[in-house]
């Protein structure tokens, strides 16, 4: 794979070929691999050497309304951006270029592509992985997640979407949009708000009050490896409150049929206790372990740093995308109007026509 890491781009020309391949800048476009909140996933091929990227597309106006609506959108994705320039490790989803034109309505993101996809599908009833796929998984994200703490970034949505495999099976941590750097003057881990997805919180996170960051990874990643052997989630709920307060209340049910090392494992880990519960370092040490890949030598050359102005400036929002979004919502706030003016005078019986023309006025075409 071609050494560009971290490349930003200033400029973006889109291309259409004669049998209709799209290109942007030098990337053809191969398919599509997904669609989110945030945007588009694309699969691109570089036509210099040949080699396959996933490419985020977003759209800049769109983040900057979610942030006048006061969504933190834009800044997930400056602090995604940010945080994945520092980040290098073979456990870790690599980033190698921003596309970010200042004339352009469009923000790419080139990502390493991971052939393989998330680990397993994430719905609850699924098969169980084999035991021994499972232990290499487990290895490889507890590798991932120490490299990351050790430079003071929590993931914060830890679980198996977001836990992608390459074709020789190395697994590959994921989406790093709630992740955040610990920037705590005394340099703990302590956090006052929750992030990340509620069925993989930690106990501590479903409550009012303070919580260590590191230990509530932990616990989702525990809840990750007990996704791959059991198939589900231990709690499982339609109501948020009510998944809560299982999460907190509820003890939970284990496949005793499992192999002791991985219940004593997996119990450790899913301790609702943070003070008892099993660190990183407790799990790479474990005996059910032993059985799996080898771990690699840790080779954290950290601790990498995020500062504010590295996200704030993690991209640009042109005067142009400012102006497009105020005439939007101002266009918007015009249309709600007149869908008033128009149900107003219905409810008064004005049926007929006489309403149209005041429509036309407010909203033009």
């Amino acid at each position: 794979m071609s050494n560009d890491k971290h490349t930003h781009t200033t400029s973006v020309e889109k291309t259409v070929r004669d049998d209709g391949t799209k290109c942007i800048n030098q990337f053809e476009v191969v398919k599509n691999l997904g669609k989110g909140a945030f945007g588009k996933v694309k699969l691109v091929k570089n036509t210099k050497d040949g080699e396959l990227y996933a490419l985020k597309i977003m759209d800049k106006m769109v983040l900057k309304k979610k942030r006048q609506g006061m969504s933190n959108m834009l800044e997930s994705v400056q602090k995604e951006i940010a945080i994945m320039k520092k980040i290098d490790h073979p456990n870790c989803v690599n980033m190698f270029e921003v596309i970010d034109d200042p004339n352009n309505n469009k923000l790419y993101i080139r990502l390493e592509y991971v052939e393989g996809g998330q680990c397993m599908e994430a719905q609850n009833g699924v098969d169980p992985l084999p035991l021994d796929v499972a232990r290499n998984y487990f290895i490889d994200l507890v590798c991932g997640l120490e490299y990351l703490h050790f430079n003071q970034i929590l993931h914060r949505d830890l679980k198996p979407e977001n836990l992608l495999v390459t074709k020789d099976n190395t697994l590959k941590l994921a989406d790093f949009g709630v992740s955040s750097p610990l920037d705590n003057e005394d340099g703990s881990d302590i956090m006052n708000k929750t992030a990340g997805t509620p069925a993989f919180m930690a106990p501590e996170c479903c409550a009012p009050g303070a919580f260590h960051g590191k230990l509530a990874d932990v616990w989702a990643a525990g809840i990750s490896l007990y996704f791959m052997v059991h198939g589900k989630c231990p709690f499982i709920s339609g109501n948020v409150i009510k998944l809560y307060e299982m999460i907190q209340n509820d003890p939970i049910v284990f496949d005793e049929s499992l192999p002791p090392d991985l219940l004593d494992l997996l119990k450790g880990i899913l301790e609702k206790d943070p003070s008892k519960r099993y660190t990183l370092a407790d799990c790479k040490a474990h005996k059910w372990l032993e059985g799996g890949k080898k771990m690699p030598e840790v080779t954290n050359k950290g601790p990498i740093s995020v500062t504010a102005d590295e996200i704030a400036s993690a991209f640009t929002l042109s005067d142009s995308v400012v102006l497009m979004v105020k005439i939007n919502l101002k266009m918007k706030t015009k249309l709600a109007a007149a869908r008033r003016n128009i149900a107003a005078r219905k409810a008064q019986g004005g049926e007929g026509g006489g309403g149209a023309p005041a429509v036309q006025s407010e909203v033009p075409e």
